[in-house]
């Protein structure tokens, strides 16, 4: 992998997605020539494996009919998330994942992974197909889960197709590059922000966070998507500020 790698004081990182070569000889079109297609990237945040109280709290749509009426009766109640709503939960998000994301595409997960242990940590981990899934630390997650990711940062930049992608488990609302069109994704906030977000037209960031995402990974295409009409308002401002 070619990567450039930069630290400062915050401790954060600037990475480069590599090229993949495919060569197909069967297809005609090809002739037989190198084919080079870029892997796709997909982003989530706030997974929360295991994590019942999350389910409920946030009213995650895995609830039994009973604990459904519970919730709605008192959502931070003492009452405990079952067994199996818990491992229904989980089953939701990680076929997700290895439904929309294939072996040669790289993952990243903005933190709140798991609540666990390293082995229960490990035990979702190798549920999870693709094997190139880097990792952004959140308020949730223990030290030794850096070991089960590729790359593990506090916060940092991605690079890919020519944009700039500022990762950090919190939102922000002024980032590294902001003022030159990079992209802001987050999590931590269960969605929360969305209505800020959407009041803001030229806002170039986004909430990963499966609350916010219906429970599926981001591809960097569809950010790119939502982004397109962002950066023409965006870009429009910067204009205006040159008077």
């Amino acid at each position: 992998m070619r990567e450039h790698l930069a630290m400062t004081a915050c401790s954060w990182f600037c990475f480069s997605i590599p090229l993949i070569t495919i060569i197909d000889f069967s297809d005609p079109f090809f002739g037989g020539k190198k084919k080079f297609i870029m892997p796709e990237l997909w982003f989530t945040a706030d997974l929360h494996l295991g994590h019942g109280n999350i389910i409920k709290y946030c009213d995650r749509p895995f609830l039994s009919e009973s604990e459904k009426t519970w919730v709605a009766e008192d959502r931070r109640g003492s009452w405990k998330v079952s067994a199996e709503t818990v491992e229904r939960h989980d089953a939701a998000i990680l076929d997700a994942i290895n439904e929309r994301v294939a072996e040669d595409d790289v993952l990243w997960i903005l933190g709140d992974f798991c609540l666990g242990a390293i082995e229960e940590a490990a035990a979702y981990r190798a549920r999870i197909r693709c094997p190139k899934v880097n990792f952004v630390r959140g308020n949730h997650d223990l030290p030794s889960y850096d070991s089960l990711f590729g790359k593990v940062i506090d916060q940092g930049m991605v690079k890919h197709e020519g944009r700039k992608i500022w990762l950090n488990h919190y939102p922000m609302r002024s980032w590294d590059k902001a003022f030159h069109g990079a992209w802001h994704l987050y999590g931590h906030v269960h969605g929360r922000l969305a209505g800020e977000d959407e009041a803001n037209p030229r806002l170039l960031a986004r909430d990963v966070g499966v609350d916010a995402t219906g429970f599926v990974p981001v591809s960097f295409t569809e950010i790119k998507d939502y982004m397109a009409p962002r950066e023409k308002v965006f870009w429009e401002w910067r204009e205006s500020l040159n008077g």
